[in-house]
């Protein structure tokens, strides 16, 4: 069963394993009270009839290794014991246990029953049968089916050298015996292997299922929460444009309708990044983005996502700078400029900063890019599930800022397809800094010149 092979240092008993010893334990107990009232028969029958001292000294191993069986069951009794110790202590332990018995037992025929009359040396055979049925049934160790084997040959070998009545037939029953009680211990161990792998693997199944329904309930709740994110945020920028165009018809005044035609620009500006932020998270989520790796100058991408969005900065009172840098990675450029951009516009929207800082170092043998603001930065409780799905700050307050709380994580899944990350430095003060790394390229890369370091970022790592 469980317990057949030696497990690694320090493992520990597994439920199933505890299971099988406690029930190898029951029935052990049974045993260690015939055992005891076989040693006392045999000190009696035995005591005028054998050498003393060697009967003596066979009765002080034999009851030695019974009393360590008391001892190691009385251990394992105690839960606080049975868990201080690994599997493979207790294995071997109880393997000590069957060796030192069906030693002492084969020992013991060319001990006791030399000197015994015929009728005591048959008694003492039955005995001996007995006991290789019960060791047989009850242990699924190779050692002790060994030993057994042995207990049966020692005897049919003392059969024919002390001729006892019957010998040949008597032997050849023995041999006869220990080879069916060999088979059926077969066919009994096989069954209860068979029958706690098939356990095993309920359970596993049962975990894997579960685990398999609490994902199928975290993507309904996910597209639950993103079916009434997107209906509820939508609704918003569409409501504001129609109002703004209402006020554009209606006023004769060329303020009012400058005022308002630049507001239901925003507001169709809002709608159009709010699609977009949908259809990444539809095609991230149906592994429908296919990454084209190759050498890409971060300069470039930066710069046209600068540019992307330096209207809204501007609009949000918010400026907007690059650091110029002549780095090269390894990544693919359309999907490296939407995370960046999400990442940009992340905190146009959200961090309430004046400043927002755009560049590009090398370190460690790889490239980094940053993207820091002078904020009010991430809520500690909001940082362990930043990059999750739909997570949104806690500390907004009544203020909707709109957003599905989909960019960190779009950004995450964007960046994984370009074999890199991207992680907030936790060190930084005073803003957020968000960080992605990607492997550098394999073009020669040209060091930046003093000027076009990344000034705050590399300071800050």
């Amino acid at each position: 069963m469980v317990l057949r092979t030696l497990p690694e240092p320090g493992v520990k008993l597994r439920p199933e394993e505890v299971e099988e010893m406690h029930g190898k334990g029951r029935t052990t107990m049974v045993g260690i009270v015939v055992l005891a009232s076989v040693l006392v028969f045999v000190w009696i029958q035995f005591s005028g009839i054998v050498d003393r001292a060697l009967l003596g000294g066979w009765l002080a191993f034999m009851t030695a290794s019974l009393v360590y069986l008391c001892l190691l069951m009385a251990a394992f009794a105690v839960p606080r014991w049975r868990a201080a110790r690994s599997a493979r202590f207790w294995v071997r332990a109880t393997r000590i246990v069957t060796v030192s018995f069906c030693g002492g037992i084969a020992a013991s025929v060319w001990i006791l029953l030399p000197p015994a009359d015929n009728d005591l040396r048959m008694f003492a055979i039955f005995l001996y049968v007995w006991f290789v049925a019960m060791v047989m049934m009850t242990g699924g160790d190779i050692r002790s089916a060994l030993g057994c084997l042995a207990l049966i040959m020692s005897l049919a070998l003392f059969v024919l050298v002390y001729d006892l009545p019957y010998a040949a037939a008597l032997a050849g029953f023995l041999v006869m015996a220990g080879v069916a009680i060999v088979g059926i211990r077969g066919l009994i161990w096989r069954a209860a292997n068979e029958a706690s792998a098939a356990r095993a693997m309920s359970v596993r199944a049962a975990e894997s299922l579960e685990r398999a329904l609490a994902i199928v309930r975290a993507e309904r709740d996910a597209k639950t929460r993103f079916i009434a994110a997107a209906s509820h945020d939508l609704q918003q920028p569409i409501q504001a444009a129609h109002l703004f165009m209402d006020q554009a018809l209606e006023s004769d005044d060329r303020d009012v309708r400058a005022r308002s035609a630049s507001g239901a620009r925003s507001a169709f500006q809002s709608v159009q990044a709010l699609l977009e932020t949908m259809l990444d998270h539809l095609r991230l989520e149906a592994e429908a983005v296919v990454a084209k790796i190759a050498d890409v100058a971060l300069d470039r991408v930066a710069e046209a996502t600068v540019t992307e969005h330096g209207p809204a900065a501007r609009s949000a009172g918010i400026r907007l700078t690059l650091v110029g840098s002549r780095i090269v990675a390894r990544a693919d450029a359309r999907l490296l400029q939407r995370a960046l951009g999400n990442l940009v516009g992340n905190a146009i929207r959200h961090a309430r900063c004046t400043r927002i800082l755009v560049g590009a170092r090398l370190c460690k043998g790889m490239v980094e890019l940053w993207v820091v603001d002078n904020g009010r930065g991430i809520a500690p409780r909001d940082v362990a599930r930043l990059f999750e799905d739909f997570a949104q700050g806690s500390d907004h307050g009544l203020e909707n800022r709109g957003g599905f709380g989909l960019g960190l994580s779009s950004a995450r899944r964007l960046i994984d397809l370009q074999h890199g990350s991207v992680t907030l430095d936790r060190r930084w003060r005073g803003g957020s800094a968000f960080v992605i790394r990607l492997p550098h390229g394999r073009r020669a890369l040209l060091r930046p010149t003093s000027a076009t370091q990344p000034e705050t970022p590399c300071k800050a790592a």
